[in-house]
C-alpha cells in the first residue's frame, strides 16, 4: 500500500511539475508582443533569436524569405529605414496567432504613404516562430502600386545601373544597404518629377 500510495505521489508531482511549466511558458500572444518590441527597439539579435533555424518570413505577392540569414537581412534594411509597427486584434488557434499589423517607416513617409496595413499569421514551434506570412490590405496595395509603378519606369530610364544593382534577376534584395539607395531613389524621383 505504501508503494501504490508513493507512486501516486509522485504521479501527482510530476502532473503538477508538468502543468507548472506549461502554465509558464509563453503564450503565443506574448511572442507577437515580443517580436513587436524587438522590431521597435532595433534588437536583431533579439528579433533573431524568436525564430527557428528554418522559419518562413512571407509577404503574399512581394517576397518569401527562408532562414534566418535572410530574415535578419530583412530586418536590418527594416531597422535602417526606422521602422516602427503595431500589433493589434488577435485572434489564436493553438500555435498560431493571426493579427492586424500597422507599418510606418521613413520610406513610407517619404512616399507620403501614412502606414501600411497588413493581416499575418505567425506560426510557432515549441515557443519559437516559424512561419510569419503577411498580406498588405487593398488599401496599402493600391499606396504602394502608386508610388513604385512610376518610380520603377523612371528609374529604369534614368537610373538604370542603379536599379539593376538593387535588383539582381529583377528581385529586390532586402539589405541595410539597399534600404539607403532605395529612400535616396525614391527622393531623387520625386525632385525629378516635381517640375514635370
Amino acid at each position: 500500500m505504501k508503494i501504490a500510495l508513493n507512486k501516486l505521489g509522485l504521479f501527482s508531482l510530476l502532473i503538477l511539475s508538468a502543468a507548472t511549466i506549461m502554465s509558464c511558458s509563453p503564450k503565443p500572444v506574448d511572442l507577437v508582443k515580443a517580436y513587436q518590441r524587438a522590431y521597435n527597439s532595433h534588437d536583431l539579435d533579439g528579433l533573431m533569436s524568436l525564430f527557428t533555424d528554418d522559419a518562413t518570413f512571407e509577404v503574399v505577392g512581394q517576397f518569401v524569405l527562408k532562414g534566418k540569414e535572410d530574415i535578419r537581412h530583412i530586418a536590418e534594411y527594416d531597422f535602417t529605414l526606422h521602422i516602427h509597427m503595431t500589433v493589434n486584434r488577435f485572434t489564436t488557434r493553438g500555435d498560431t496567432v493571426f493579427c492586424e499589423l500597422i507599418e510606418i517607416n521613413d520610406w513610407l513617409e517619404v512616399a507620403g504613404i501614412e502606414e501600411a496595413l497588413y493581416t499575418v499569421r505567425f506560426v510557432f514551434d515549441d515557443g519559437l516562430i516559424k512561419l510569419i506570412r503577411g498580406k498588405s490590405s487593398p488599401e496599402t496595395e493600391k499606396a504602394f502600386s502608386q508610388v513604385l509603378k512610376p518610380l520603377l519606369e523612371w528609374a529604369s530610364k534614368e537610373r538604370p545601373e542603379q536599379l539593376a544593382e538593387m535588383m539582381p534577376e529583377g528581385k529586390f534584395v532586402y539589405n541595410a544597404e539597399n534600404a539607403k539607395k532605395s529612400l535616396a531613389l525614391l527622393r531623387e524621383w520625386q525632385d525629378a518629377t516635381k517640375s514635370q
